[in-house]
C-alpha cells in the first residue's frame, strides 16, 4: 500500500476542514479554486485587501466548483496581513481549521521577465536575494496569528524553506509550507516508473532537499552542482535507488511550462496536503519547512497536525544538515539564532553591483523596510531595461 498518495486505503477522513486562503494574486487564486472543487473542504474563505477582485476571485470559483458538480461554501473577507487586529479579528470570526497563506510583496517569477543580459547577474545571486519580499507577510501573519492565540494549522507558500526557518527562530514557526521538494517528487516518481516499466503507484520516494533543488531540477537554474539531499526510490517497498539511478532522474530533462502556470503544480501539492490535515490517521508526503526547520522533508500529516516522518539510514539532525547546507545554493550563508538571515558574499555582491542595495543582512524586524527599498531599486533597473514592473505584475498576477 503506498503511504505517500492520498487515497481512501491510507487515510480515515474526518469532517471537512475549513479553510482560509490568506492572499489571491495567481497562487492564492489558483489554490482556491482547486481547494473550491476539494470534497474534504467544508467552509472555505479567500481573504486579501482588493475586495473587488477577490470577490470576482470567489465568485469565479464558486461558478468553476457548480460546472464540475461541486456546490462549495465560499466567501470573501476583506484582510490587511500587516493590520495585526484585523487578522485577530479575522481568525476569531472564521476559526479555519487550516489557513494557507500566499502573501508576498512581490511575485517570484517577475525577475525572470527581464531580458537575459539583464536577467543573469540577478541570477547568480540565488533566489535568497529575494528573502526580505517573501518574509516579511508571513511574518506580520504569523504574529497577529500568535497574539491572537489562534491554533488551527497554517501552511506558508512564500519561500517556506528559509520564511519558515526564520518564522521558527522568532517563535512563531507554522505547520509546515507548501509545494517546493514535494513538486520534485512527481518527476522522479514518473521518470522511475517509466524506467521500470512498473505502474507509477509501486513507486516511493523520499527526499530531503531544500528549494534550490528544484530550480537545477526543472532547468530554472543552470546545471551545476547539485545540492546536498537524500533520495532513495523503492518499488513495493524494495529499494531501487541504484537500479534506477536516481541522481540521474534528478537531473534528466523535464520541460515545464515556466512562471505563473508553475502554480498549478504547487496548488496541487497545497491542496493533497490541506486534505491530509482532514485526515484522523496519518497520510506520508513530503513539505518544506516543518515546524520551522530548513528546507524539507517526508513528513506525516494529519488532524493532529505535521511531524517528521522517520528515514530509515538517516537521522533527524542528519536530514536537518543536509538542509543547513543547502542554503548556500539559495544565496544563503545561515540563518541565526535570532532569525537574522546572513547572504553569501558573492549574493550580496551581486546586489550592491546590480541594484545598489546593501542587504547581506536580513534582521526579522527589518524585512519589510527592507523589501520596500529591495523592490524600488529592482524597478529601477528593470525599467532601464525597458521592463515595466508594475505593468508585468498586474498582467500575471
Amino acid at each position: 500500500m503506498r503511504r505517500d498518495t492520498m487515497t481512501p486505503d491510507n487515510r480515515s477522513p474526518g469532517p471537512p476542514v475549513s479553510v482560509l486562503v490568506a492572499g489571491l494574486g495567481n497562487l492564492g487564486g489558483v489554490i482556491l479554486e482547486l481547494l473550491a472543487r476539494e470534497p474534504g473542504v467544508g467552509r472555505l474563505v479567500a481573504a486579501s485587501r482588493d475586495e473587488a477582485r477577490g470577490v470576482a476571485r470567489v465568485n469565479l470559483a464558486r461558478l468553476g466548483a457548480l460546472a464540475q458538480g461541486r456546490a462549495p461554501d465560499v466567501t470573501f473577507a476583506p484582510l490587511d496581513i500587516t493590520d495585526a487586529g484585523g487578522v485577530g479579528d479575522l481568525l476569531r470570526r472564521e476559526a479555519p481549521d487550516v489557513v494557507v497563506v500566499t502573501a508576498s510583496l512581490e511575485t517570484w517569477w517577475l525577475p525572470d521577465l527581464l531580458p537575459a543580459e539583464a536577467r543573469a547577474p540577478l541570477a547568480r545571486a540565488g533566489f535568497g536575494a529575494w528573502l526580505p519580499v517573501h518574509l516579511a507577510l508571513p511574518l506580520a501573519f504569523m504574529r497577529a496569528a500568535s497574539a491572537a492565540g489562534f491554533r488551527g494549522h497554517v501552511l506558508t507558500a512564500p519561500f517556506p524553506d528559509v520564511v519558515n526557518c526564520v518564522l521558527g527562530r522568532v517563535g512563531v514557526a507554522p505547520a509546515c509550507g507548501v509545494g517546493n521538494l514535494d513538486e520534485i517528487v512527481p518527476k522522479v516518481r514518473h521518470l522511475a516508473a517509466d524506467r521500470l516499466g512498473a505502474p507509477i503507484d509501486e513507486i516511493d520516494v523520499t527526499l530531503v532537499a531544500h528549494h534550490a533543488l528544484e530550480r537545477i531540477t526543472f532547468g530554472a537554474t543552470p546545471p551545476g552542482e547539485l545540492p546536498p539531499h537524500f533520495l532513495r526510490v523503492a518499488r513495493g517497498g524494495r529499494d531501487v535507488t541504484r537500479e534506477v539511478d536516481a541522481e540521474a532522474l534528478l537531473r534528466a530533462p523535464y520541460p515545464l511550462a515556466w512562471g505563473p502556470v508553475m502554480h498549478f503544480l504547487t496548488a496541487g501539492s497545497t491542496v493533497r496536503l490541506v486534505g491530509a490535515l482532514a485526515s484522523e490517521t496519518p497520510v506520508r508526503l513530503h513539505a518544506p519547512g516543518p515546524a520551522g526547520l530548513p528546507g524539507g522533508y517526508p513528513v506525516l500529516a494529519s488532524r493532529a497536525g505535521v511531524t517528521l516522518a522517520p528515514i530509515e539510514g538517516l537521522t533527524r539532525d542528519e536530514a536537518v544538515a543536509i538542509n543547513e547546507r543547502s542554503h548556500r545554493f539559495d544565496g544563503i550563508a545561515r540563518v541565526e539564532a535570532d532569525g537574522t538571515t546572513v547572504l553569501v558574499d558573492e549574493t550580496a555582491a551581486v546586489l550592491r553591483e546590480t541594484l545598489g542595495y546593501d542587504g547581506a543582512r536580513v534582521a526579522p524586524d527589518e524585512a519589510a523596510l527592507m523589501a520596500r527599498d529591495l523592490l524600488a531599486r529592482f524597478r529601477e533597473y528593470a525599467a532601464r531595461h525597458g521592463v515595466d514592473v508594475a505593468r508585468a505584475r498586474r498582467m500575471g498576477a
